[in-house]
């Protein structure tokens, strides 16, 4: 937390930023000034501590091209509605608004500070002033039944633009909601079976509008609406991550190894740790070689684009087949749950940067059918000897 939250040092924050940024583009082991940028991605949660011209000096900072995905989450509150403009301006042409319902509520049992009425109107009104933008959905929440989900599902496939997220309710121990949960505060959850079915009508009243569900939980109209930042990282693609709380995904080159890093959380002490040492990296954790080829299956099979066998030799040094057992492989081809062949041109799963990847027809990618039960494909399909 903040020592005043209400008056957030942004500018030493900012300051901290640029300094960390500075840090990761000029560490030599990553090579970044030699990488292109494919996105820009600035949430986390608090989007509120982030002004106009701390995102704009950050673009800066970082030489974007003009056509670079820049995403800002942003909740759908009149606050955040007044400075919709100043973000535009300072760069920002896809915005990611966290809605989850439109009832007030449920939507006062999550915690959200804004109303349905609010959410509808900054929706439209973003529609009409940024390239791209998409908001979230939560399905399968305390007392929803499955009749109540299909009409607000409808209604926020109706307000969407090119782009939805849409997930199903996870209680995480320890939180608010799951303490109330917990002492008997809130309606019963839905049953699996309900939630199953409401995950089916959200797939298919989805495509009904238009929409291709392109991963788990993402749905877009056409390939160019995918969001390349949320697609880069269910591909195994670097990423770095600034600031306080923030997550990184790199590649040291001396060492051939890939790491995670995890920021300093205290926002106080992250930039007490940039100003001191450049960077406010709380931790570094190497990624074992068999976990990241684990990874890569793992998070590009959660994808209608799958895993092209030249992205995972690129990235390994070994063959897709490697790793996979051939035998149930063919087992779930022949049950219509995974497809080893290129996707077509009328398949809209494939970001155009990426199609090439696909060039030489071989990888693996699941069927609408096996995406919905990835969970209990990967562990049969996998063999990584560790």
């Amino acid at each position: 937390m903040l020592r005043d939250p209400h008056h957030p040092p942004i500018e030493r924050l900012t300051r901290a930023l640029l300094r960390e940024l500075t840090f990761y583009l000029n560490e030599p082991r990553f090579g970044l000034k030699k990488k292109s940028i494919s996105s820009v991605y600035f949430g986390g949660g608090t989007p509120s501590l982030a002004t106009p011209s701390a995102i704009a000096q950050i673009i800066d900072a970082l030489g974007v091209p003009k056509d670079t995905e820049v995403t800002l989450e942003a909740n759908p509150t009149s606050s955040e509605e007044a400075r919709l403009e100043a973000f535009r301006d300072a760069g920002i042409n896809r915005l990611s608004l966290g809605i989850q319902s439109f009832d007030d509520k449920d939507l006062k049992l999550l915690g959200r500070d804004h109303s349905a009425e609010s959410a509808i109107r900054v929706v439209e009104k973003a529609k009409r002033m940024f390239d791209k933008v998409t908001f979230d959905m939560i399905f399968a929440r305390p007392g929803q039944t499955r009749e109540g989900w299909n009409y607000e599902l409808k209604h926020a496939l109706e307000l969407a633009g090119d782009h939805l997220s849409i997930y199903q309710l996870s209680m995480e121990r320890g939180t608010p909601l799951w303490k109330s949960y917990q002492n008997g505060k809130l309606p019963a959850l839905p049953t699996a079976d309900d939630a199953a079915d409401m995950y089916e009508d959200t797939v298919q009243t989805a495509q009904s509008f238009g929409f291709q569900h392109y991963e788990v939980s993402s749905y877009a109209k056409t390939a160019q609406a995918i969001s390349k930042h949320n697609f880069a990282y269910w591909q195994g693609i670097d990423y770095v991550g600034i600031g306080p709380g923030s997550h990184g995904r790199l590649t040291d080159m001396e060492r051939q190894q890939r790491v995670r890093t995890f920021g300093e959380f205290h926002p106080d002490k992250y930039m007490t740790l940039c100003e001191a040492e450049g960077e406010g990296i709380r931790k570094w954790v190497p990624i074992p070689y068999e976990d990241a080829l684990e990874e890569l299956v793992v998070f590009g099979l959660r994808t209608r684009m799958g895993i092209p066998a030249s992205r995972f030799e690129a990235l390994t040094g070994r063959s897709l087949d490697s790793v996979i057992d051939q035998d149930m492989l063919r087992l779930y081809v022949d049950e219509g749950l995974l497809k080893v062949t290129a996707p077509s041109g009328s398949e809209e799963y494939v970001p155009s940067h990426l199609a090439h990847e696909w060039k030489s027809g071989e990888g693996i990618r699941p069927t609408e059918k096996g995406l919905a039960i990835m969970d209990s494909i990967l562990p049969n399909l996998l063999k990584i000897e560790r």
